[in-house]
């Protein structure tokens, strides 16, 4: 099955704290994903004060790889922009290509570190945009938030709940939160859906928010 993913990954100043664990958790994300049969695409975006498309459409074999000059922290948390530039952006990819060479399947993983703090957009217009692809166009949304009531937050911008996660602000946290969205992605891959984040995502970041803390 044809999948396209699109990544609003967050370089805020306050993911300096993970950002090794961020570069490494992407690029093994990338690994992992090469592995799976069937085509898959991915676009990347970063935000942080604004909003940067890092590649747009790329085959996932070929996908570059995050590294300490392409994924540089800094600047405030411009969230809404981010994931409306993002879904208009990931829509003129799918909609310049030929109808048979569309995906089943496209979701939007949001990963991010702090709460809102520096867009334009607000949060109704997040909230139309996000309701729309996912009941007209049975797209995906995964959010994965620390330092915040991630489901809370995703419902507030439209998402299903079941597909949020708590992320631990740590490296175990941040490595764990990749896995897990590599995961969902290989569901959509094989059945055309993520099933969202389970009992067993969750768990092991409560484990890795309270060895952060020991």
């Amino acid at each position: 099955m044809d999948t396209h993913v699109t990544f609003v990954l967050d370089s805020s100043g306050s993911m300096a704290k993970i950002e090794a664990d961020t570069v490494g958790g992407f690029n093994s994300f990338l690994d992992e994903q090469r592995g799976e049969e069937g085509n898959a695409t991915v676009s990347l975006y970063d935000f942080d004060s604004s909003v940067d498309r890092v590649y747009h459409g790329e085959d996932i074999e070929e996908a570059p790889e995050l590294d300490a000059e392409t994924y540089t922290p800094s600047g405030r948390t411009a969230l809404h922009d981010a994931i409306v530039t993002a879904i208009d952006g990931t829509e003129s990819y799918l909609a310049a290509l030929d109808a048979a060479d569309r995906p089943e399947s496209v979701v939007i993983v949001i990963l991010t570190d702090g709460k809102e703090n520096a867009s334009e957009t607000s949060q109704q217009t997040v909230r139309n945009q996000v309701e729309y692809r996912r009941e007209e166009l049975e797209w995906e949304f995964l959010f994965i938030g620390a330092n915040q009531d991630a489901a809370l937050t995703a419902e507030g911008m439209g998402m299903d709940s079941k597909k949020s996660l708590d992320m631990a602000h740590s490296g175990e946290g941040a490595r764990s939160a990749y896995e897990s969205t590599s995961k969902r992605i290989s569901n959509a891959r094989r059945a055309g859906e993520t099933g969202g984040f389970d009992e067993d995502d969750r768990k092991r970041q409560s484990e890795a928010g309270r060895s952060d803390t020991e």
